[in-house]
């Protein structure tokens, strides 16, 4: 083989190779690693997993989790855009520029400022709410920029009591989580009383508090209901526990070493916020549909009713027996007008 054949091959070879290890199955996965940390926007990694300081909407499902994340994006954006208003996407400025500038340059600042505005305006509409992974199975955390997540999650609830009509098929229970902290007494006890202030300190309320673990079993159950009793007890000496029926639960659900902590409004009218169970549930009897009851011989606090009540029908004939067999009594009157 002459010389000139072998740096042809040679060449031919290293030119597959680039093109192989630039198209091929190593350069798609650094690409989509690039896009999926840097999030499309070239701003740094972005956080995949539940953190401290995090707030959002802790979600269960019954496995479909690639469903529920996608049913949770539309119900949620749904309503936040009904609450908040829909997203404002930046608009694109075009700036002329003098008349020295050449055409490259324009067309260069144009994409430039394309970009950023595509940039923004992803931050803006995709990341009003995330899924980030919790750490336990079928348990998701949808964390949000929003001040307030109970609002939104609140209304949802209500409308689902309303309506009795799905919105998902694999979402099971929707939680407003008002922040992230450690999974230790301390920082749980800060959180609370930071959180507390806003709903314990000017009127007295019913509270009950519900806590849940998962994968954790460092953290003494007992200790975090004492110490957190006591703390909402300090801070106004009116409010007392309601284990049936309180007007604010806090809700207190350790995953790992990390605690999700809010403060949730009729939580046990809402069905404990699953979203199965509120479009399930049926309205309680009206007044008239318990009256028959109560004609059947059902007892009452401070009522007697006999056993075996008498029919209607006998006690009318009995009483139409009774006035043919009494005599029937005359008067003056009558005698004069016969």
């Amino acid at each position: 083989m002459s010389e000139a054949k072998k740096i042809k091959l040679d060449s031919t070879e290293k030119g597959s190779q680039q093109r192989k290890a630039k198209h091929g199955k190593a350069g798609k996965r650094n690409y989509y690693a690039k896009v999926r940390d840097n999030n499309g926007t070239g701003d740094g990694p972005r956080d995949r997993c539940i953190k401290p300081g995090h707030r959002g909407i802790l979600v269960t499902c019954n496995g479909h989790v690639r469903d529920c994340v996608r049913d949770s994006y539309r119900i949620l954006n749904e309503y936040a855009d009904e609450l908040y208003g829909p997203v404002e996407t930046p608009r694109c400025e075009d700036e002329t520029q003098p008349d020295g500038g050449s055409d490259e340059e324009d067309i260069s600042v144009k994409l430039q400022k394309e970009a950023e505005a595509a940039g923004k305006k992803r931050n803006a509409a995709s990341f009003r709410f995330q899924s980030v992974e919790s750490g336990a199975m079928n348990c998701l955390f949808i964390q949000t920029v929003l001040p307030d997540p109970n609002e939104i999650v609140v209304k949802l609830m209500r409308d689902l009591s309303a309506t009795k009509k799905h919105k998902s098929r694999f979402i099971l229970r929707m939680l407003p989580i008002q922040a992230v902290c450690r999974a230790n007494l301390k920082d749980i006890m800060d959180v609370v009383g930071r959180l507390g202030d806003q709903y314990f300190l000017k009127e007295p309320k019913t509270y009950a508090i519900v806590f849940n673990r998962r994968l954790n079993n460092d953290l003494s159950r007992d200790d975090v209901i004492r110490e957190l009793a006591d703390l909402i007890t300090s801070k106004n000496a009116g409010n007392k526990a309601n284990l049936k029926n309180p007007e604010l639960a806090v809700i207190v659900e350790v995953i790992k070493g990390l605690c999700c902590i809010g403060i949730l409004p009729e939580y046990y009218p809402l069905r404990k916020y699953n979203v199965v169970e509120l479009v399930a549930a049926r309205d309680p009897p009206s007044s008239s549909a318990t009256e028959p009851a109560k004609a059947k011989g059902v007892k009452e606090v401070g009522e007697t009713v006999n056993e075996q009540p008498e029919p209607e029908e006998q006690i009318k004939d009995a009483a139409a027996g009774e006035k043919a067999k009494s005599p029937k009594i005359t008067t003056p009157s009558d005698e004069a007008s016969g």
